[in-house]
């Protein structure tokens, strides 16, 4: 089984060199996109992301919205104990 730290990798791009035509406005634009692009790619490997936009997107919650985060927690529990 993978550790987070390969996991990470698999989903982390290789930052290019500065091109030498570039502004570092420019490049530094790049940088940002590329790692809000990966940052938002390994916050969808969390087992606990589906929960947090649950909660982020409505108020007051829905029986509905209830009953997905109660098995999204029992997911999550009973992939846990399956590593012990």
């Amino acid at each position: 089984m993978e550790n987070l730290s390969q996991v990470l990798q698999k989903h982390s791009p290789k930052l290019r060199d500065k091109k030498e035509e570039e502004t570092t406005p420019e490049y530094l634009n790049y940088i940002n996109q590329m790692v809000n692009e990966t940052h938002e790619s390994i916050l969808q490997l969390s087992p606990f992301n589906k929960i947090a936009e649950i909660f982020k997107t409505t108020e007051p919650l829905s029986l509905k919205e209830i009953k997905e985060i109660f098995d999204e927690v029992k997911r999550c529990n009973s992939s846990q104990s399956d590593k012990f």
